[in-house]
């Protein structure tokens, strides 16, 4: 009787437990449900619209490019040498003719100055044969000449030689680099610095070929950066390739002149947008209204209340507007923003302000 009893008592806990559990989960689904937001099928989605209309579109053509140096060279030695005189920095600013370092010349210098005393020796000599050539023979007048010019050739020689010891800014730049030191031996090539000018820089821009016909030598152009975004920078076409790349792109170089209240520096980005007039009248749209890729554009036509989702062809564009090739008509209302609310078909409410 005693085991029916506990039989009796577990089966009403397992049971009061069960109960508990399913109200419990009853109760937590309750919840949920009133936290899970449903949309109400008798409200109407808000959107803003506008009505397509033709317009003069100007079409601006951005194109990023990447700021190069006027000019940049590797000064390198032309000789062997131990440098005894270190004249720059690097990041040092230098002129044309700036001296770079000097090399230790001193036999060099030994030679030279012995060729300056053979020189004077044989122009004396022929002077005194030409002043009393009685007695002279040709031969001997002839030799004289001969030493004379030798000597001559052989000061030239080490004046070139000499020269070389000595190494010089071939232009006004920055010495962007430097890789010898004070009692440093170097070697014929050996690299010791590079000068950058940047005192204009070349902005390189890729642009299409359908776009290349718009561009020439001599055409100037307004460049901004996002360094200085309210500074407008003055750029001459420098260049325009012939040769299409790889993309079937081509190359144009735009000369920036520099200055040192707002410096560009090589490697910075530069933007140049071309404007010109594509079409007088034409149909357009804001970008916003805009929905798909660029190869399978859509956007929604509102008419009567319902937005249809509608494929159209696109062609040219400017920072505001998209110009439409087919697909709209004038006087037809497309949806510009609240689009991530639509679907085709849904009902919508028009509240532009």
């Amino acid at each position: 009787m005693k085991t029916i009893n506990k039989k009796s008592i577990i089966i009403l806990i397992s049971s009061a437990l069960i109960l508990l559990v399913i109200v419990k989960l009853y109760s937590n689904k309750k919840e949920v449900s009133e936290k899970v937001y449903t949309r109400n099928v008798n409200l109407k989605t808000v959107i803003k619209a506008e009505t397509v209309k033709e317009s003069d579109f100007n079409q601006s053509t951005p194109f990023l490019g990447e700021f190069a140096p006027n000019r940049e060279v590797a000064i390198a030695s032309e000789t062997a040498g131990k440098v005894i005189r270190s004249a720059i920095e690097e990041g040092s600013n230098v002129s044309t003719g700036t001296l770079i370092a000097r090399l230790d010349d001193g036999i060099l210098q030994a030679q030279y100055a012995s060729a300056r005393a053979n020189f004077s020796n044989a122009s004396n000599k022929l002077k005194r044969y030409q002043q009393v050539p009685e007695g002279v023979t040709q031969l001997e007048m002839d030799n004289a000449k001969n030493q004379m010019l030798t000597s001559q050739a052989e000061i030239q020689r080490l004046q070139r030689q000499i020269s070389q010891f000595t190494i010089k800014a071939p232009f006004s730049g920055i010495v962007s680099m430097k890789k010898f030191e004070l009692g440093a031996v170097v070697s014929p090539g050996s690299p010791l610095a590079t000068i950058t000018d940047i005192s204009v820089l070349k902005l390189e821009i890729s642009v299409p070929e359908k776009q290349i016909s718009n561009f020439r030598k001599g055409m100037n152009l307004n460049v901004t950066t996002e360094v200085y975004p309210n500074m407008t920078f003055h750029g001459k076409v420098d260049m325009v390739a012939s040769v299409t790349d790889a993309s079937h792109n081509y190359t144009v170089k735009i000369l920036v002149p520099n200055n040192s209240k707002t410096p560009l520096k090589s490697g910075m980005y530069g933007n140049v947008t071309l404007e010109n007039n594509v079409a007088q009248k034409t149909i357009t749209i804001p970008r916003s209204a805009l929905i798909g890729t660029a190869l399978k554009p859509q956007v929604y036509v509102v008419k009567s209340g319902i937005a249809k989702l509608r494929a159209i062809e696109i062609g040219q564009s400017n920072a505001n507007n998209i110009q439409v090739l087919s697909g709209l008509n004038e006087g037809e209302v497309v949806a510009t923003a609240g689009l991530v609310n639509l679907n085709d078909g849904t009902e919508v409410t028009i509240k532009n302000n």
